[in-house]
């Protein structure tokens, strides 16, 4: 959601797509972009009212929404930051709350809901004040009336993400209660529209499938490249259930947003002429809970559409192309709609082709099937014949045994009403197709035993295989079965041939084997841990890795003795440890010669750790993040004795270097390529007390 502070000049919407109307595009900004220039010459803006949590506010929410206003639409929405971390350490958690659930201030659905609702209402005040700043004339009707989205994100603190063995039923349904209570008081301050943004991902991850729980709840999605590729994604599947409303794409060194359209169906019916007077279909947006209005252009007296998007025709219709076009609208959002009606065409339904062995083409039989009839319908033959046959009730048989070859029949069709239209079958005749696999993959070590097994289908009986090309390095046996010479370096080894069997059918086949250099083991968490004096003596951990085939084998390089690491990756320690940080590094492989290295560090604090009352406390960041390189970082706040470890998300690693109780110092280290944003990181004092704070990279 958040984009990196910079400097914006005037939006450049000539890189969109012809067709996307100008007001459609808009973008999205909060508290990162409290020092930009903003685009100008936009469609529309989104302002986040939080300082990226709950219960905090967007320093310069009035100044961004005044923005909003000089949009080309001037209609601002709104979006709020959401989040569930639970009653431990949680000022802003109820515990003596009546309504909307009574809560008294249990880790429950009950307070998670009344948590969602307050967060909600602290969210609409905030705009409600920045609405009054700027001078709207009733400023609670103008927050009311404006869109609002719900940003669900797992770089906030979520009961399903802080789980130690995992999310469970009850952290899905504590923030699945979260969202519910903010929709709730958003409905009850009269916003009438309220969306979700997030990714299928992370809600999934967050809220677990929800099933019809948020099915009436719009969707604002990300991850889609250019403005193209997100008016092509308004019609992707959407993670509540509801309709997909925008989409998020980079643009300028923003997020930019393209508004989706009101999407109608069905576009197209047939109706025989017999029954067109009696004609009528639903028109409908899905996923809108919103009554849509439809309001008809074209295609009137033949075809009339209600305003609720009804579908009926004046009376009978005489054989043709009827169609009906107009626009929708709801809550804000607008659409088009195009209906055709084929009244009379008698379209022909699959089957269309088949295929059959020479031998069993002798007793093939298949059966023509269409829609738009009414009553029976009469099949005419008109080429094909002898070969192939179709009765007047549209069953196709053979004339015997037939050639290897494409045998194709053509005809027309009509009933009792006038109906009419036209049918075409093709029957593929001793054409034999190769089946998957088509391609593999290895590395140099398992090429040298690596096996496949070709296979087809419409042949008849036993199949022999020919090979053609591809040897001496690939070898296919008379009955399909690949194997190779011996190892084989890297590259792409490519085998073809011919397949036969005893009843004349042919066919051929192709199998690309793709050997690649030993792929790179990738550690997985744990990286590093805690422990006391005490406790370090009985220490251990287990080393886990992804991208591994089989097992893996651990080889120590450096840390030794005071940790040891197992050929298994078993990790204890030696012994006794002295406060202090000890780390232990290593490489990794498996049986299939795919390589790593690992490392872990274990910081060891003083015998008595953080008193238990005490919680760490942050406040700020000072400095930046970087991707391929490693910078030095401060964190202000208090409670931070015991030098505490200090986490954040994959790539990147934060070293604590000094720890005065109120400012720890970080070497942190970003992977090269790692994308630019904003992060969180995670404080875990010895005691086990933990905060957070977010932190910019770019």
């Amino acid at each position: 959601m958040f984009a990196l502070t910079g400097v914006i000049v005037n939006a450049d919407l000539a890189s969109a797509s012809p067709a996307i109307p100008p007001a459609s595009l808009g973008y999205d900004i909060s508290f990162p972009q409290c020092s930009s220039n903003l685009p100008t010459s936009v469609g529309f803006g989104v302002v986040g009212v939080n300082d990226g949590r709950p219960f905090s506010v967007n320093p310069c929410l009035a100044r961004e929404l005044q923005w909003a206003t000089s949009t080309l639409t001037a209609s601002p929405e709104f979006y709020a930051n959401t989040a569930n971390p639970g009653p431990a350490n949680n000022v802003n958690w109820p515990t003596l709350q009546q309504t909307p659930q009574v809560c008294f201030g249990a880790n429950s659905v009950a307070c998670s809901y009344d948590y969602g609702w307050n967060a909600a209402r602290g969210s609409f005040h905030n705009a409600v004040v920045a609405e009054t700043q700027i001078g709207t004339p009733s400023p609670s009707v103008a927050a009311a009336q404006t869109r609002w989205w719900l940003d669900v994100e797992s770089g906030n603190a979520w009961e399903t993400i802080r789980t130690t063995n995992g999310p469970t039923s009850a952290a899905f349904a504590n923030d699945d209660a979260v969202i519910q209570g903010e929709l709730a008081y958003f409905a009850s301050a009269g916003v009438a529209s309220v969306g979700v943004y997030s990714t299928t991902s992370q809600w999934i991850g967050l809220m677990g499938v929800t099933g019809s729980t948020f099915a009436a709840t719009k969707v604002w999605k990300t991850g889609y490249a250019t403005p193209a590729a997100a008016q092509a994604a308004c019609a992707s599947t959407s993670f509540t259930g509801g309709r997909v409303a925008m989409i998020q794409y980079p643009s300028i060194g923003l997020d930019g947003d393209y508004r989706c359209p009101l999407l109608s169906s069905p576009t197209s019916s047939s109706v025989s002429a017999a029954t067109s007077a009696t004609f009528t279909d639903q028109l409908a947006v899905a996923g809108e809970s919103t009554p849509v209005a439809y309001v008809q252009s074209t295609g009137s007296p033949y075809l009339t559409v209600s305003s609720t998007g009804l579908l009926s025709t004046s009376g009978p219709l005489a054989a043709g192309i009827y169609t009906a076009n107009g626009t929708t609208s709801a809550n804000g959002d607008h659409g088009t709609f195009a209906f055709s009606l084929a009244v009379g065409t008698i379209t022909q339904n699959p089957p269309t082709s088949a295929s059959a062995s020479v031998a069993t083409a002798v007793t093939f039989t298949d059966q023509l099937a269409v829609t738009g009839s009414s009553g029976a319908v009469t099949y005419v033959e008109t080429s094909g014949a002898p070969a192939m046959i179709v009765s007047p009730t549209g069953l196709i048989t053979t004339s015997g045994t037939l050639a290897p070859g494409s045998h194709v029949v053509r005809g027309t069709m009509s009933d009792a009403s006038g109906d009419k239209g036209t049918f075409f079958f093709n029957l593929k005749v001793g054409a034999m197709t190769q089946d998957p696999p088509t391609s593999a993959t290895a590395t140099p070590v398992t090429s040298t035993t690596f096996t496949d097994q070709l296979s087809v289908t419409g042949s008849s009986g036993a199949v022999t295989y020919v090979q053609t090309s591809g040897a001496p390095a690939m070898i296919v046996s008379p009955t399909g079965l690949i194997t190779t010479s011996g190892t084989l370096a890297p590259g792409s080894y490519v085998v073809r041939g011919t397949m036969s069997d005893a009843s004349g059918d042919t066919g051929t086949f192709f199998f690309n084997l793709r050997v690649g250099p030993a792929g790179t083991i990738t550690q997985s968490s744990p990286t590093g841990a805690t422990a006391t004096t005490v406790t370090s003596t009985t220490f251990t951990d287990q080393l886990s890795v992804t991208g591994s085939s089989g097992a893996v084998t651990y080889v120590e390089t450096s840390g030794t003795p005071a940790m040891i690491v197992s050929p298994t990756g078993l990790i204890t320690t030696s012994g006794t440890l002295a406060v202090g940080s000890y780390v232990v590094r290593g490489t990794m492989s498996d049986a299939s010669g795919d390589p790593g290295t690992f490392l872990f560090n274990l910081h060891v604090g003083a015998t008595t750790p953080t008193p238990s009352g005490v919680s760490p406390v942050a406040r700020r960041v000072i400095g930046h993040a970087v991707a391929g390189r490693t910078v030095t970082l401060k964190i202000i706040g208090s409670g931070f004795s015991g030098r505490p470890t200090v986490l954040s998300h994959a790539g990147t690693t934060a070293l604590v270097t000094r720890d005065s109780g109120k400012m720890l110092t970080l070497r942190v280290i970003v992977r090269p390529r790692s994308r630019n944003g904003i992060f969180t990181f995670v404080i875990i004092t010895v005691g086990g007390k933990l905060c957070s704070v977010r932190y910019v990279q770019r």
